[in-house]
């Protein structure tokens, strides 16, 4: 019998040490669920957080493009208002030079707003033909100049920074064609 109590004993030490384990795995297994519920949370938090900006980044990109003209517009307005002014002048003027003078110096306003922005002329009468800058419109033979080089602007071209925002229309030089004479001795 005794070795039927030990059989017993043992049995039951085993089921103590089977129920501390599964004990420790079942606690193991509660904290585990705890971690994943904060990672969870934790990552939930994070994608609100990345959606929020991402709708902050729209919206303000949104705005600065409908606003981006403010600035430059606010600065054209005084050269409209002078515009206008000139425009509501006497109709029974007959100072032309007078009318000229005051169109010249709302031009130089205008070119005034323009330079501060960034937006300035370049020259080209004289350099060779550059298709990302010039947009050659005639071309016309000269022995006096090379191929390609700019002999007049029709209409300027401007930079905005570095950039090309208009190109300028230009007249061009291009090489004398040489006639060939026809089977009879004529030139034709």
């Amino acid at each position: 019998m005794s070795e039927k109590k030990e059989e017993v004993e043992e049995k039951n030490e085993g089921d103590k040490n089977l129920e501390t384990i599964v004990e420790q795995l079942r606690e193991e297994l509660n904290n585990v669920l705890e971690e994943v519920k904060d990672y969870k949370d934790k990552y939930l938090r994070v994608l609100a957080e990345m959606d929020n900006q991402r709708k902050r980044v729209i919206r303000e990109k949104e705005e600065l493009e409908r606003y981006a003209n403010e600035r430059l517009i606010l600065s054209i307005l005084p050269v409209v208002d002078n515009f206008e002014r000139a425009i509501n002048t006497d109709e029974n003027t007959n100072n032309v030079q007078e009318i000229l003078d005051g169109v010249k110096l709302i031009f130089k306003q205008l070119k005034d707003v323009l330079e501060r922005e960034g937006v300035k002329p370049f020259e080209s009468v004289g350099q060779k033909f550059d298709p990302y800058k010039h947009e050659a419109l005639l071309a016309i033979e000269s022995e006096e100049h090379e191929p390609s080089i700019i002999l007049e602007e029709i209409e300027k071209g401007y930079l905005l920074g570095d950039k090309v925002i208009r190109p300028t229309k230009v007249t061009v030089s291009r090489q004398k064609e040489e006639k060939e004479d026809d089977t009879d001795g004529n030139q034709g």
